[in-house]
């Protein structure tokens, strides 16, 4: 005997629920992803300075003041609670910085009408690399300024955030040219309370696809954190 239309919903109701109920619990049990957060023991011990080699908790980068190809100084109270992406190039650069200029402009174009994204590039040649410089090549490289910051300024401070916050160079030398300071292909991934989330190859298109989805995390991670506080 078949069954009736009334006994027919009453099983696709029991089905609907029980798979619901599947669904749900391994939500529930399968926790969100999240970026690790990075200190320097966790890195490369060629990228950090030896002071801080051992170092396991509560890393985050230092106060800066720097000057933007705009010729405004920027501090980190201009990134305050912003995601940034941060590199080292030099103008004259003829090899990966072209490609990590390609990848930034692509993140640029991502989060190009998103204000709480800042893309960070150091200039690892700032005695050359004034302001003037920095405007020319932000010209030609389609840099939107409210998105993209190229910075200058003293040199110290430059290498000193580049081998105590960011991680982004290998020094063999004290001079301050392409031979003596070396800057790598990495992208730095920084969270909006200034913590290190993760390292991306600045000349891998996969790597900056990964980037631009990472940043989305962070993005939500920004907006929890706001929301709350």
């Amino acid at each position: 005997m078949g069954l009736k239309k009334s006994e027919y919903l009453k099983i696709g109701a029991i089905l609907a629920v029980f798979f619901l109920g599947i669904f749900f619990s391994i939500r529930i049990q399968t926790p969100d992803f999240t970026l690790p957060i990075l200190n320097p023991n966790d890195l490369n011990p060629g990228l950090v300075d030896e002071s801080l080699q051992s170092k396991g908790i509560d890393h985050t980068v230092a106060p800066f003041s720097l000057i933007s190809q705009n010729g405004m100084e920027i501090t980190q109270d201009d990134v305050e609670n912003h995601i940034r992406i941060v590199n080292y190039f030099f103008t004259t650069c003829p090899g990966i910085c072209l490609d990590m200029a390609k990848s930034l402009r692509k993140v640029q174009s991502k989060y190009l009408d998103n204000d709480a994204i800042k893309i960070m590039s150091h200039s690892a040649m700032p005695e050359y690399d004034t302001p003037k410089v920095l405007k020319n090549y932000a010209e030609v490289n389609d840099v939107d300024s409210n998105r993209w910051i190229l910075l200058t300024g003293e040199p110290d401070l430059i290498n000193n955030l580049a081998r105590t916050s960011y991680f982004t160079v290998l020094k063999e030398g004290e001079g301050w040219d392409e031979h003596s300071f070396i800057h790598t292909e990495n992208l730095v991934l920084v969270d909006h309370k200034g913590r290190l989330r993760g390292y991306y190859d600045g000349t891998s298109e996969n790597d900056t696809d990964l980037l631009i989805d990472h940043i989305a995390v962070l993005l939500e991670e920004r907006d929890k954190d706001l929301n709350e506080s």
